[in-house]
């Protein structure tokens, strides 16, 4: 069944504007309700699932090929682990807001509270999803634009977790470090002095995972149908490609970060909550083996293994195949020297279990080749 977007889902738009700190407002305004949006999901407890792509949950909203989608997610929950009051741990962390002020922060504390644990899984990424695009089927993929990512709570939090990095965590484990965002000059002020450029992305956008997965896979570690690929490249202006292994697709997200580096070295970026408004093109019978990216400049190709040698060799081989695609050529003797001299290859995360490389191609290089992309940077 298609949703409509409702008068009611739309004055619900104005009022959360209206609650939120005037400078977030403006960039809501600008940029994800300045879009024609077909259909608005909530973060709700029955629209959210904890740590897994549950198979067996009930579809939250069916789209055409082609429509809009705007998608509240929640996070910033810092006060649970160790228990504080919610207020009193904003305040200590002089986080200029408050639950009751912030409707993200009061839907985030519902769905840790009341949404079904699927499998008893009992921690992990606070998903949304599923939402489903007609026709889609195994063999098809969607192409996914990603059209603004926007905070909805101006602060984050960076914690350490043991055996999420390189080597186990030492001693005791550290509290989360609390970034608040100036989002007037888009940065976050991790201290008097040091501040970091924000870039709003999702660490979760995935399909549901293939049948030989199991009916409710963990969502930390990434796969060829996406999921926490925690690529800091997948900001607004980027579009992701996933492939089809379930009818409908079935499309979450969820890990909402504020910024992050290659290689999210702790297990954490900036942890926030941001509203994402993405636009869904269905390609029938256009198959791929991996998930891919494009940007205005760059193509990108991942490989994804518990072997970080593994996952170099699939994202060279990914690579290979994706240059081929675009140009025509055939094998590997044009397309694998040109990556070697031209192609730079990032180390995504390392923590999630499965490791990540992504490989960015410049599109500046294929002068034959008609260059067109739907967003245009203002600079």
């Amino acid at each position: 069944m298609r949703t409509p977007v409702s008068s009611i889902k739309i004055s619900r738009n104005k009022l959360l504007v209206a609650l939120i700190p005037p400078i977030m407002a403006t960039l809501i305004a600008t940029s994800a309700l300045a879009a024609k949006v077909d259909h608005h999901v909530a973060l709700t407890p029955e629209n959210s699932a904890i740590g897994n792509f549950p198979a067996q949950k009930s579809v939250i909203l069916t789209i055409k090929s082609g429509e809009t989608v705007s998608i509240d997610t929640g996070g910033g929950a810092g006060w649970r682990n160790p228990a504080m009051d919610p207020d009193e741990w904003l305040k200590a962390n002089h986080v200029p807001t408050s639950i009751a002020t912030n409707p993200a922060l009061k839907e985030t504390i519902e769905v840790l509270d009341k949404a079904v644990r699927y499998a008893d899984i009992k921690n992990g990424h606070l998903l949304v999803g599923p939402i489903n695009i007609e026709d889609a089927m195994p063999g098809d993929s969607i192409e996914i634009r990603i059209l603004s990512v926007v905070p909805r709570i101006p602060y984050g939090t960076t914690g350490s977790s043991p055996g999420r990095s390189l080597k186990p965590l030492e001693g005791v484990k550290p509290p989360a470090h609390v970034t608040v965002f100036d989002l007037k000059r888009n940065v976050g002020m991790f201290s008097s002095g040091v501040e970091v450029p924000l870039g709003p992305f999702m660490g979760v956008m995935g399909l549901q995972p293939p049948d030989e997965d199991g009916p409710n896979r963990s969502s930390s570690p990434p796969g060829k149908f996406g999921g926490n690929l925690d690529c800091r490249e997948l900001v607004a202006g980027t579009t992701l490609y996933l492939p089809v292994f379930a009818p409908g697709g079935r499309f979450f997200t969820g890990d909402a970060h504020a910024a992050q580096g290659d290689g999210e070295i702790t297990g954490t970026a900036i942890e926030t909550a941001n509203t994402v408004t993405l636009k869904f093109i269905l390609h029938k019978g256009k198959t791929l083996q991996m998930p891919r990216a494009e940007t205005p400049t760059h193509y990108i190709a991942y490989g994804l293994d518990a072997d970080l040698e593994n996952a170099m060799q699939q994202a060279v081989d990914e690579t290979v195949s994706y240059i081929n695609d675009v140009t025509g050529w055939t094998g590997s003797d044009q397309a694998l020297p040109l990556s070697s001299m031209g192609v730079d290859f990032h180390v995504t995360q390392i923590v999630d279990q499965t490791k990540g490389i992504h490989s960015m191609i410049p599109k500046k290089y294929f002068k034959f080749v008609k260059q067109s992309y739907w967003y245009k940077p203002s600079n």
